[in-house]
C-alpha cells in the first residue's frame, strides 16, 4: 500500500478548506495489480509467456499455449501494511484439445495507511483524518477460457466476480458523528467508506502469439467493466523470449486507465475537483534455470505513479519425477517510499511440465 505526503504535511493541513475528496492530498490510494509466482520476482512481466495458473492472473489467451494440468497457491505478505493475500487456483490444458479452462480464488486482507479528509460540519470545512484504522479486505474469484488456434496463437477471456471493501473506523476524538453528519460515506457507527466497491462483475480479454520459435507476444485487456480503484481498467502489453528451457526473458508495460484518483488543482491547501490519472508500470526481467531444476529470478519495476523504483527476486526448486515444485520470490522498493513483498507458493504440474512451467 502507498503512503503520500510526510508526517510533518499531515500534521500541518489538519484543517483544510474545500470539498471532500478521499485523498492525502494530491494523490489517493491505488490498488496494485496482481500477479503470480513467477511474475513478481521476474519485475511483474509475463504477459507474453504465462501459463496455466498464473495465466488467469495476468493473460488468460496463455492457457491454450501449453499442454498441462497444475493446481497451485500461494500466500503473499506485504510490509509494513500487513497485507496477507491468498491465491488457489487449478487449470487444465490437457483433457480438451480444442480449449483450455481454469478456476482461481484469490483472498485478501491488509491495514495500510493513508490520509483522507471528510466535511466536518459544512459544506467548505474539512478535516484532514490521518490515524484512523483503516481496513481493506477482498474476495475474487473467476474462470477462465482459452481457445488455441494452432500451436502459435490463442484467445482466452476471464469472468470474474469480486467484493472488495476499504473503510476507516473514526474515533470521537478525530471526528465525532456529529461534525461529520455532512458527509455521506459515514455510517451511524461512525465508519467511513473510502472506495469500496461491493459485489461487481467485470471480465478479461486477452491474446498470445508466437511469431516464431522462442519469441512471445502478448496483449491483454483487464477490467473491461472498471469498478474504481479496486478494479480499474487496464491494457498489459508483453514481449518475451526463450532460449530453451534455461534462460527465460521478458518485458511487460501495463497502463491502467482509471485505477488513480487525484486532485485536479494540485494542491495541498483544496481539493475542489478531482479527475483519472493514467498511469504506466514497466517492468523487465529473467529467469535462468539451474539443471533443469532450480529457477532462479531477476527483476526490475518502475510504477509511474509512485515514481518508485523495484527490485524483484526469487528461488524456486522443481521435482519433475512427482511434479511437484515450491517457489520464493520478494519485491523491494528502493526510491519513494519502502514496501516489501514476500511470496511462497506451491505448485502441482502433471502431464508435460517442465521446469520453466507456471
Amino acid at each position: 500500500m502507498r503512503r503520500h505526503g510526510s508526517s510533518f504535511v499531515r500534521r500541518a493541513c489538519m484543517w483544510l478548506f474545500g470539498v471532500s475528496c478521499v485523498a492525502c492530498a494530491p494523490q489517493a490510494y491505488a490498488a496494485e495489480p496482481v500477479v503470480g509466482i513467477r511474475s513478481l520476482g521476474m519485475g511483474d512481466t509475463l504477459r507474453a509467456m504465462a501459463s496455466q495458473s498464473e495465466a488467469m492472473l495476468l493473460n488468460p489467451a496463455g492457457l491454450g499455449l501449453s499442454k498441462q494440468f497444475q493446481a497451485s497457491g500461494f500466500y503473499s505478505l506485504r510490509l509494513p501494511s500487513l497485507g496477507h493475500f491468498l491465491h488457489a487456483s487449478i487449470s487444465d490444458s490437457v483433457t480438451n484439445r480444442y480449449f483450455a479452462l481454469g478456476l482461481y480464488y484469490n483472498y485478501l486482507h491488509e491495514t495500510p495507511r493513508f490520509g483522507f479528509r471528510l466535511r466536518a460540519g459544512g459544506d467548505e470545512l474539512v478535516q484532514k483524518v490521518v490515524d484512523a484504522p483503516i481496513v481493506r479486505d477482498g474476495h475474487e474469484s473467476g474462470a477462465s477460457l482459452a481457445i488455441p488456434l494452432g500451436e502459435r496463437f490463442s484467445l482466452g477471456g476471464s469472468l470474474k466476480y469480486a467484493h472488495y471493501s476499504l473503510r476507516a473506523q473514526l474515533g470521537s476524538d478525530i471526528a465525532p458523528p456529529a461534525q461529520t453528519a455532512a458527509d455521506s460515506r459515514i455510517d451511524r457507527e461512525n465508519s467511513v467508506d473510502l472506495g469500496s466497491v461491493g459485489s461487481v462483475v467485470t471480465f478479461d480479454i486477452g491474446l498470445a502469439l508466437r511469431p516464431f520459435a522462442g519469441f512471445h507476444v502478448g496483449v491483454v485487456g483487464q477490467n473491461l467493466w472498471p469498478h474504481g480503484v479496486e478494479l480499474p481498467t487496464l491494457l498489459g502489453i508483453g514481449l518475451g523470449y526463450d532460449f530453451g528451457n534455461r534462460l527465460l526473458l521478458a518485458a511487460d508495460t501495463v497502463i491502467d486507465f482509471t485505477g488513480h484518483e487525484t486532485c485536479a488543482d494540485m494542491t495541498f491547501a483544496t481539493c475542489n475537483e478531482t479527475t483519472r490519472q493514467t498511469t504506466v508500470r514497466v517492468g523487465a526481467g529473467a529467469e535462468w534455470t539451474i539443471a533443469g531444476k532450480v529457477p532462479v529470478r531477476l527483476g526490475y519495476l518502475y510504477d509511474d505513479f509512485l515514481r518508485g523504483h523495484h527490485v524483484s527476486g526469487g528461488l524456486g526448486y522443481v521435482a519433475q519425477d512427482s511434479g511437484f515444485a515450491v517457489d520464493v520470490s520478494f519485491r523491494q522498493r528502493v526510491s519513494s517510499g519502502a514496501e516489501t513483498v514476500l511470496l511462497f507458493g506451491i505448485r502441482i504440474l502433471r502431464d508435460g511440465a517442465s521446469g520453466n512451467g507456471n
